[in-house]
This record gives structure tokens, C-alpha cells and sequence, in this order.
């Protein structure tokens, strides 16, 4: 995202806490040759952002959202960064209507990573996923309210919830994209 955001004339930031070059900061190293400069990178936790407050028009947790250990702590540290009448983004996070659902999700990541590699994915935690129920408390806890917008993926993708109950499988995730205003003062 960093790239496309810098292609469009914005002065984007990565950060993130792998380094790697496939999905990590290092993973910006490809885009060299086609930017005149490379966006800075930082490697830092969602809970603990090294920014100054109010340094920033918008923060977007792209596909990132998900990894907080507390989303309540991740998005204080975002608005705190975000200038009054600037903007939070989650994108690409996964998200439920039912806790359940996002529980059975994880369960099955699990199994299927102790399957694959003989050891267990929880080194590191973090959430996983969204429901409607916490969005809801972090607009209450945090005074905020979210827009939300639901993209088009195809008339395939919108029949995933209609497949998944007839295979009396859980609900499938939705990736809606959540945009939060900070108030002006």
C-alpha cells in the first residue's frame, strides 16, 4: 500500500514489526527502481507507535489491524498520532458477525499450522479478527464512530455466506474497510 500511496504523490510511512523482504518492511527494497525515493520504513508494535502526536493526516492499518494483542491500546496509539480531523483506516482485517465464528476461524489456522510445520502459530499474539460487537465497544470506549464501507468482490465472493451455510461450515469473514474521523477540537 505504501507504494501505491507514494505512486499517487502521498508521503506514506510503512511500518511493521517483520523485516523480511516478502511481506515485511524489506519487502519495500522492490519498488526502488520506481519511486525517486523510498518512503521511509519503521520497524515498531502497534501499541507503541514512534511518532509524535498529531504528526499525521491519516494512519491505515492495512491488512494489520488484526495483529494487535489490544485493539482498544492500537488505536489510542493511532488517534494520538492522527491530527484532529484526521482519519483512521482498518482495511483488510478480517471480521464476523458471531465471536464464535472468528474463534473457529483461529482454531482452524492453528490446526492447520501444527499440521503443516509440527508446531503451534500462537508465538506471537494478537487477536486475529473483528466482530461487529467490538467495533461497537471500541466506538463506545473510544468516542469515535466508524464508517463503514462494504467493497464489491464479485458475485462469487457474496455467495460465500449462503455456501458456507449450506456445508453447515462457520461463517465466512467479510473485509470491509472502517474509517474513523478524529474530532477536530
Amino acid at each position: 500500500m505504501s507504494f501505491r500511496l507514494a505512486l499517487a504523490g502521498y508521503h506514506p510511512i510503512a511500518l511493521d514489526l517483520l523485516t523480511n523482504d516478502s511481506d515485511g518492511l524489506g519487502a519495500a527494497e522492490h519498488y526502488r527502481g520506481y519511486l525517486s525515493k523510498l518512503f521511509p520504513r519503521f520497524r515498531a508494535e502497534l501499541a507503541h507507535l514512534p511518532f509524535q502526536n498529531e504528526q499525521f493526516d491519516a494512519i491505515i492499518f492495512n491488512a494489520s489491524f488484526h495483529y494487535a494483542e489490544n485493539y482498544e491500546t492500537a488505536l489510542y496509539e493511532a488517534l494520538r498520532c492522527v491530527k484532529a480531523g484526521g482519519m483512521v483506516v482498518i482495511s483488510d482485517t478480517p471480521c464476523y458477525a458471531r465471536e464464535e465464528s472468528g474463534k473457529q476461524m483461529v482454531a482452524e489456522r492453528q490446526a492447520d499450522f501444527l499440521h503443516r510445520y509440527g508446531t503451534a502459530s500462537d508465538s506471537i499474539k494478537s487477536l486475529e479478527y473483528l466482530t461487529d460487537e467490538r467495533l461497537r465497544t471500541l466506538e463506545e470506549r473510544m468516542s469515535i464512530r466508524w464508517i463503514t464501507y462494504s467493497p464489491w468482490y464479485g458475485f462469487k465472493w457474496s455467495m460465500r455466506p449462503l455456501v458456507a451455510k449450506l456445508r453447515h461450515r462457520r461463517e465466512p469473514s467479510r473485509f470491509r474497510i472502517y474509517v474513523a474521523q478524529k474530532e477536530p477540537r
